[in-house]
């Protein structure tokens, strides 16, 4: 069993095509042993034979349906060729099993298809909202530190997660020393932590030699229960007088996985040291929200690393929300938008940037380009086809009517857009963005 087990982990297409094979010849075998004079019930009140390839086409689709009505009309040449059947091949019957099967393999990869989109959709609706409430939590924990420490401590979170950005999109969003180091001196600036070390994650098992550390470390030990525990849940684990019992013992006070928003383990903090005073629930949640951020990072810059290349000053994020989009767009047809505005030096230049900065959705991406003719606005719609444009364009309209007694045309914005494609992400930006619009 366990050699069978493997193979079908191994191979886990091989299930389908084993159940199509197993749900079609079910019903002739039966015919054979309960009905010789009709094994595959052609004279019967109700087709049963057509049962099994009617089962395949609703839980695997058109192919698997076809393979399973050319196995049925293989079964009855290999029937009548051994003598056990007789007769003429009964052509219509069939004609009308496989009509049957179409229908439903279509219906069945028509809703695989729908639930696949409905799918994607919520799991990124679940992404962006942890990303939101982790920025959030980073934002309001960093005014709270500012306020306490300014004097003694004057580098604020936002200054160290910028730092950290910077070297991701330098190394390409590579899990290394350097970046390790970095991220190491912020937790423990911010966590107060002793000792405690960062370990890279492949393939679900910790590395044996840390990136980076602190104080005298943690030796990392894959089988300690903390470590597994963070691996297996991807949050952080902790030692609590509640939870291990008198058999669980473990060598670290607090194991955090560097854990992206898709559930994707990067690495591991082990902390062997730190402050019995500052081991509490806000410790720990800054400590998971800071290693979150980091991870969500660190996988935008490896999905966008071509984008990022072409355009360096492009956003982490909102390349790699590109790039997602752009995807969905070719796999499951779902729309979003980008616009692209375009604004003319001035004196109120500063306070137009204000305005469309405030106007982007909680759903949106933003990318502000510094050019020397101007600014141009690049936002990213998810989601979003022409009716949430025009209800962008309308609001933009009506907040300058309202604040500077102006329009989009009189103001001198110049607004274009386009429905995200199929297309390479590079290559629909340069669609949009030039050097000045006003040249177009």
């Amino acid at each position: 069993m366990s050699g069978w087990s493997g193979i079908l982990v191994r191979f886990p297409r091989l299930t389908l095509w084993l159940e199509t094979a197993a749900l079609t010849l079910l019903l002739p075998l039966a015919g054979f042993l309960l009905n010789r004079d009709d094994p595959f019930f052609i004279k019967a009140e109700f087709p049963w034979l057509w049962f099994g390839p009617l089962l395949v086409a609703l839980r695997y689709g058109i192919a698997p349906a076809l393979t399973s009505v050319a196995l049925v009309a293989l079964f009855w040449f290999g029937a009548v060729a051994l003598g056990l059947v007789a007769g003429a091949f009964p052509l219509h019957f069939m004609l009308g099993g496989a009509l049957l099967a179409l229908l439903a393999g279509q219906f069945s990869s028509s809703w695989a298809t729908r639930l696949r989109r409905s799918d994607q959709l919520s799991r990124h609706a679940s992404e962006r909202f942890q990303q939101l409430s982790r920025a959030y939590f980073m934002v309001r924990h960093s005014h709270d530190r500012l306020e306490q420490n300014l004097v003694s401590r004057p580098v604020t979170l936002r200054q160290a997660m910028m730092e950290l950005r910077r070297i991701l999109v330098e190394r390409g969003g590579e899990v290394g020393s350097e970046l390790a180091t970095e991220l190491m001196v912020i937790l423990a600036h911010y966590c107060s932590l002793s000792s405690a070390a960062i370990y890279a994650v492949q393939q679900g098992r910790p590395a044996t030699v840390p990136l980076a550390q602190c104080g005298q470390g943690a030796v990392c030990d894959p089988d300690d229960l903390l470590v597994r525990s963070a691996l297996e849940s991807g949050t952080t684990a902790y030692q609590a007088a509640n939870r291990l019992g008198r058999s669980q013992q473990s060598s670290y006070l607090v194991v955090a996985p560097l854990c992206t928003s898709s559930g994707r383990v990067l690495g591991l903090v082990l902390v062997s040291d730190m402050p019995f005073m500052a081991l509490h629930r806000e410790t720990l949640q800054i400590l998971g929200v800071l290693l979150a951020y980091a991870a969500d990072h660190i996988e935008a810059v490896e999905i966008a690393g071509n984008l990022i290349t072409i355009y360096p000053d492009c956003p982490t994020v909102f390349g790699a929300e590109l790039v997602k989009m752009t995807h969905l767009k070719r796999d499951l047809d779902v729309v979003s938008t980008l616009v692209v505005i375009s604004l003319h030096p001035g004196p109120r230049l500063e306070e137009l940037c204000l305005i469309l900065e405030r106007q982007q959705r909680g759903l949106d991406h933003g990318w502000r380009r510094e050019l020397g003719w101007g600014v141009q606005f690049v936002t990213l719609m998810p989601f979003s086809g022409p009716a949430a444009l025009e209800g962008y364009q309308a609001r933009l309209n009506e907040v300058l009517k309202s604040q500077l007694k102006m329009t989009l045309q009189s103001s001198g914005i110049s607004l274009r857009y386009a429905m995200i494609s199929g297309d390479e992400p590079a290559v629909q930006l340069a669609n949009l963005l030039t050097e000045e619009p006003w040249a177009a």
